[in-house]
């Protein structure tokens, strides 16, 4: 338990000690007067656990290790909160839409800078995240969080009713009621598998 609570409070630590130099970042744009000509984005490569379902720090692929926050300060733009799924490889084509550069077919992330029009905008339906250590894949849209540990699955599967399970207690991969949507997300998965493997480096090759 006591080593717990260090965990917990070094977390907090951490929080507060990245809270003070994001602002001595915008302190300095404003000093310098840089703020209104720079495009300034928060945001994490993980999330962590702080023991839901008894994990710490990045070790899953539920929602609190897969979801990052995610802010975006534009110049001249309002602030608004977005609903729609993104994923990270995004933030590339969305800072070359917005500084203007070209666009380029090859990029398999998307331009979300709809969104800053438009915050009801949907970018994804379904966002695609990997747990290289774990080999695990998840799929997670409105509804549901399909996790897949192994492109064969033979390491196992999760599914999670999102709506009627929001803090992912309850899996049910192996329920009889389950198996047609757990075969939709296995056939889904291995589609996107795909997709992402035939880019320019393969082509190059």
């Amino acid at each position: 338990l006591n080593q717990q609570k260090r965990v917990v409070r070094a977390y907090y630590a951490s929080v507060s000690f990245v809270d003070t130099l994001v602002g001595k970042i915008l302190t300095a744009l404003e000093a310098t007067g840089q703020r209104d000509n720079t495009i300034v984005i928060f945001t994490s490569d993980h999330g962590y656990h702080l023991g839901e379902h008894d994990f710490w720090a990045k070790v899953s692929l539920r929602d609190e290790s897969a979801q990052v926050p995610l802010i975006i300060s534009v110049p001249g733009q309002k602030p608004a909160v977005c609903k729609s799924f993104v994923e990270l490889l995004d933030l590339y084509p969305t800072l070359a839409r917005l500084c203007s550069l070209p666009a380029q077919a090859r990029l398999q992330g998307k331009d979300i800078s709809p969104m800053l029009q438009d915050p009801k905008h949907k970018v994804r339906t379904t966002a695609f995240s990997v747990a290289p250590s774990r080999k695990g894949f998840l799929l997670r849209d409105d509804q549901w969080a399909y996790i897949q540990y192994g492109e064969d699955a033979k390491r196992g599967i999760e599914l999670f009713d999102m709506k009627r399970d929001p803090n992912q207690y309850t899996n049910l991969a192996s329920k009889p009621a389950h198996q047609k949507t757990v075969a939709q997300f296995k056939a889904r998965l291995a589609e996107k598998l795909k997709a992402l493997r035939d880019n320019d480096l393969k082509r190059a090759n």
